[in-house]
């Protein structure tokens, strides 16, 4: 369930936090992450000190809401969960979770085998020390990343010689803005881990095709060699009968007979003044 969240602490007003600056002009253009940054600020369970087991439908519907493409890549939204949490903890949530969605119990509705998918997914990400170890770390930034903007946003209200109060002074303002932020993260994380995947998988193709070419080449290669190595005997053979004088001969040009100077003249001489005339 969703409400209009009134004095929201991150509305975009002075000295308030405002997470939809730092979090929309990346995705201007995808939709699902526009309805993730509006859900993102009316997520109810964000505003409690201990999420609850959400039961029946409601269990199924919160895993739906719109930006759920996005909201759901958040592990400790999806198993309502609080960074810092044991393995232990994680996997009897995960029992409870996965019995509250399970088709089973909701007449084999489709959204319940959806949501029950959602649910594994997420427990798949937390599932042993070393994911949980990185989901923690993931946290730890978002922590990190809240206290840097308050401190910014404090030293701005010290440089205008105003109070330096912001709403996230307020505990339970700054649980919400954390959970509100590391739902961020993990899109964030979620979104380099994707672009680092097609980089990979880029780079797998292009080797793959420089691979191939290389072997078309060295086929080629051999191809010509056999060629050559076929050719050999053939050529060994005329070159020997060649050395050896046995080979076939050349035909002499037939020779031109020379014409007799004394011939030449008398043929001049009989043409008489005509001839002269024509040859010059």
């Amino acid at each position: 369930p969703t409400h209009t969240h009134t004095g929201s602490p991150l509305a975009p007003s002075r000295g308030a936090m405002s997470l939809e600056t730092a979090m929309v002009k990346a995705n201007a253009t995808d939709v699902h992450y526009q309805a993730f940054m509006s859900e993102l600020l009316e997520v109810d369970e964000f505003n409690l000190e201990s999420m609850p087991m959400p039961t029946g439908e409601a269990a199924v519907a919160r895993l739906h809401r719109p930006g759920g493409t996005y909201l759901n890549m958040n592990p400790y939204y999806v198993l309502l969960l609080d960074p810092g949490c044991t393995l232990d903890e994680v996997k009897a949530q995960f029992r409870k979770m996965s019995l509250q969605v399970h088709p089973d119990k909701h007449n084999g509705d489709p959204r319940a085998g959806a949501a029950f998918e959602i649910v594994r997914k997420a427990y798949g990400k937390m599932d042993d020390a070393d994911k949980l170890d990185l989901c923690n770390r993931i946290c730890t930034g978002a922590r990190k990343r809240v206290d840097e903007q308050v401190a910014r946003q404090k030293k701005a209200l010290r440089k205008e010689g105003k109070d330096e109060t912001v709403p996230e002074d307020d505990p339970a303002v700054y649980r919400r803005t954390l959970r509100q932020f590391t739902s961020k993260m993990f899109v964030e994380f979620e979104q380099r881990r994707k672009q680092l995947q097609e980089r990979d998988e880029r780079e797998r193709k292009r080797k793959a095709e420089e691979a191939e070419l290389e072997a078309e080449a060295k086929r080629q290669a051999a191809k010509e060699e056999k060629a050559w190595d076929r050719s050999r005997q053939k050529r060994v053979a005329g070159w020997r009968a060649w050395a050896s004088g046995s080979g076939r001969r050349l035909k002499k040009p037939p020779s031109v007979k020379a014409e007799a100077q004394n011939d030449r003249d008398a043929n001049f001489e009989e043409r008489g003044a005509e001839w002269k005339r024509d040859w010059r």
